[in-house]
């Protein structure tokens, strides 16, 4: 049986690489591209996806003439690593490169051939089987108890039935596993522009479900996470962002209401479709200041992408599709939708019946008459639903 598994796996990474092989022209252009946004935000371990890049390329193109081993590749990408930069790779920098070149491939794949299911999983394991052999020497070297706390958040998650049961496990899971006492779940909707409470572990759910912030009011998270970078190609981060001093970057109110100090953001993200579907916030308590060791970020990177393919299997049937169902009983006016807006703004009554040249009362009925229709119990509820339901951006 064991030799019969051996033979089926060894024809997925043989699949794997007849497909790169196919389309390896489109594919060098796109991690081209990729390279050239690297170089743009000057990232300091570029010379890994430099590497990796440079060595797959002449991999395909030996491919391509006929004469290629894939073992002999596995063995030979190690051995050149250690050649040329003679130390073992670095956990966090070597995931997020090979993530950012199996989104590339997954990229040209799509826009290619019609998905199959056959097909694209055989890129994920050719992936995860260069990360293991490249890792197979930083392992010997380096503390890997990190591959522990990957295993339990893994199967602590994978007992979800549902949506409400996943975010409810994720948000454990982060906080139980990892050392961090406090974690807050956020998806991003609108195009990834707004961030929407979904849970909060050890925190007060409702406060945090009430949240429905414009990324562009977080600097840093807006600037780390999802960047438009030159020629027009699209590059995200799927690193943790640590934040030593929240104060200095997040919205005041926030930092009051749940005393945040010190904080790290890890994004939810689904490598295989090169999209990111939320934020993970952690930290270790009201008031805490804290330092981070890198060493939790290849931990926090697997989390956040284990997470990531956990809920977007959930999202089209647990949040999708009863907005759509609600939004089409709903309808705003323009001036229905301008005064919204500007609740979500931040604006008071007295603010928007200004900017608007109205009256305060004829805006109150206004706001009155919205909060029936939504079924909301406050403004904040107001601008909340009306942002998940995408009746405003």
């Amino acid at each position: 049986m064991s030799k019969s598994l051996n033979n089926h796996l060894d024809n997925l990474l043989n699949d794997a690489v007849k497909l790169l092989t196919t389309y390896q022209y489109e594919l060098i252009q796109e991690w081209e591209l990729t390279l050239q946004s690297l170089k743009n935000t000057k990232k300091k371990s570029i010379a890994v996806f430099e590497f990796i890049s440079e060595f797959l390329v002449a991999f395909l193109y030996s491919v391509h003439n006929g004469n290629a081993d894939l073992y002999k590749m596995l063995d030979e990408i190690q051995q050149e690593w250690h050649d040329h930069f003679k130390r073992a790779p670095e956990p966090e920098a070597l995931i997020f490169h090979l993530n950012l070149l199996e989104n590339s491939a997954h990229k040209v794949l799509k826009s290619r051939i019609v998905y199959s299911s056959k097909l694209h999983p055989s890129v994920h394991y050719l992936f995860s089987k260069i990360s293991e052999v490249m890792l197979f020497q930083s392992e010997k070297e380096n503390n890997t108890i990190w591959k522990d706390a990957v295993i339990l958040f893994n199967e602590w998650i994978i007992r979800s039935q549902n949506f409400s049961e996943s975010v409810e496990n994720i948000c454990f899971g982060f906080g139980h596993f990892l050392p961090f006492e406090r974690c807050a779940l956020f998806k991003f909707t609108n195009k990834e522009s707004v961030g929407v409470g979904l849970f909060g572990h050890q925190l007060n759910n409702e406060e945090v479900k009430a949240i429905a912030e414009k990324i562009t009011n977080i600097p840093v998270l807006n600037e780390s996470i999802v960047k438009l970078k030159s020629q027009g190609h699209e590059m995200k981060n799927f690193q943790p962002i640590y934040i030593p001093v929240a104060e200095k970057d997040l919205p005041e109110k926030y930092v009051k209401k749940f005393e945040l100090s010190s904080l790290i953001i890890v994004p939810i993200y689904v490598p295989e479709e090169g999209k990111i579907i939320g934020g993970v916030v952690l930290d270790q308590g009201p008031g805490n200041h804290f330092t981070v060791d890198t060493s939790l970020y290849p931990a926090l990177m697997k989390f956040g992408q284990s997470s990531g393919e956990l809920l977007s299997k959930f999202i089209q049937a647990e949040i999708n599709q009863p907005n759509l169902s609600e939004n089409s009983s709903v309808t705003l006016s323009p001036r229905e939708t301008e005064i919204i807006k500007l609740l979500a703004d931040g604006a008071s009554t007295a603010e928007a019946a200004l900017k608007l040249y109205l009256s305060e009362f004829t805006v109150r009925d206004y706001i009155s008459n919205i909060m029936k229709r939504l079924n909301a119990q406050n403004r904040t509820e107001v601008a909340v639903k009306a942002i998940r339901m995408g009746l405003i951006e």
